[in-house]
Order: C-alpha cells, then structure tokens, then sequence
C-alpha cells in the first residue's frame, strides 16, 4: 500500500508542479520597442495565473535553454531573424513530441530559412501596410484565446500579410477583412497558437488584447493535462 500510494505520487507531481512557461524574446533581427511592455504584460497575468515565467532575451540565453526540459510551454514574443539553428531544431522535436508552442507577432519572421519550423508556426510573414486602424472579427468565440472578447474590435495595428497559410489546417480564432490574424494547430503531438497582433506597445496595454493573451496563457497551461497528450503522435 506504502509503495503503491508512492507511485502515485511521483506520476502525478509533474501535474502538481507549479507551471512554468518560457518567454523568448531573443530577436536576430528588427527588435520591436513593444517587448519590455509585453514583458510586462505576461508577467502580470503569468502571476495572476499562479505560474512561473522564465525569460530568454538573448541567442545565448535561448541556447542555455535547449533541450526545453520541465516547462508547460514556450512563448516566442516578438522574436525575429536567424536565431541559434540549434535551438530551432531543439525546439521542434520537442513540439513534435508533445510540447506546447504560442508564438506572438513577428514569431512568424523567425526562421525563414527553415520550412520546418514555418510549417510547425502555420505561416510565413511577408510583409506589411504602415500601421492603420483595422477591425478585428472574433472566428472562434468557443476558444480560451477568444471566448469573451467583444467582437468586431476596432484597433491601431501593425496588420501582417502571410504567405505559406493554409486555412485547412488551422482552426482559425481572429481575422481582419477576411485575412487571418491568429489560430490553433497542431505539429507532431504537439500544439500550437499563433496570434499576429502584438506589435504596439498600446496594443499590449489594451484591456482586449491583454485578455486574448490571457486566454492563450490559459490555453497553453490546459495542454498539460489534454487527452491528446496521451495518443500516438500526429502528423505535422
């Protein structure tokens, strides 16, 4: 009985632990003026949350982190360029094995030397219009990262254009003019969000966007115990 009940405990202490997420903003590129106020902004409610954040703000820091062991989740915030090629493939196999991805912004200007992780993210920036009120239509209001949030939403943002976008294979959350902004998919046994706003720093101060982010954070802590984490891997 003594041992029985010792088992138990150990397979269940991963699922006691307190969460921790990793927040990269390491950028090989443009570095976004928005990151130290997102920082911010995820800590605040990463406390209201009850989980520990760890930061990566530089390559060196990214790559001390390979291997992604012990973490609910990694959050790549405003991250752009060329970053460590091995902490790239790192992190995808960790995805593909069951890891929880969210990726914020310019995530989709990181790696575009790598099909792989542009696949893993579901698309690939390509450019952008100056900065310009956009209307934003809630397409999934069942998800954590959307339910609540009032819909149509009028902001000033950064709005990108996609390339390598697949609207089949993601479960679209948020679109503007049709265009998609963010969605849920899937990548091995792993699963991912990506949301494209995030680029002004009023926008992280905005009590609309500060819930969607709110609502991924929970969404990725969730993943720890989905009943996906127990069937077979799934294709990319």
């Amino acid at each position: 009985m003594r041992w029985t009940l010792l088992f138990a405990l150990l397979v269940t202490f991963p699922l006691l632990a307190r969460p921790r997420i990793l927040v990269v903003t390491a950028t090989a590129g443009f570095r976004h003026d928005s990151i130290e106020v997102a920082e911010q902004v995820l800590g605040a409610i990463a406390a209201e949350q009850d989980v520990d954040l760890e930061f990566a703000r530089t390559e060196d820091e990214l790559r001390q982190r390979i291997g992604f062991h012990g973490l609910s989740a990694v959050f790549f915030v405003n991250t752009t360029g060329e970053l460590p090629a091995e902490a790239r493939q790192s992190l995808l196999a960790w995805v593909l094995r069951g890891g929880t991805f969210a990726g914020i912004h310019s995530a989709t200007d990181t790696w575009h030397s790598s099909p792989e992780y542009l696949e893993m993210i579901g698309a690939e920036f390509a450019t952008h219009p100056p900065d310009a009120e956009a209307t934003i239509v809630v397409e999934d209001a069942t998800h954590a990262a959307t339910k609540g949030l009032p819909s149509p939403h009028v902001m000033v943002e950064e709005i990108y254009e996609f390339v390598k976008f697949d609207r089949a294979r993601v479960r679209l959350l948020l679109s503007t003019a049709g265009a998609p902004l963010a969605w849920e998919k899937t990548y091995g046994n792993g699963e991912v969000l990506y949301t494209a706003l995030g680029h002004r720093e009023d926008v992280w101060q905005s009590p609309w966007f500060r819930a969607h982010v709110s609502g991924i954070m929970e969404w990725a802590l969730a993943q720890r115990t989905a009943p996906s984490r127990r069937r077979g891997a799934r294709s990319p």
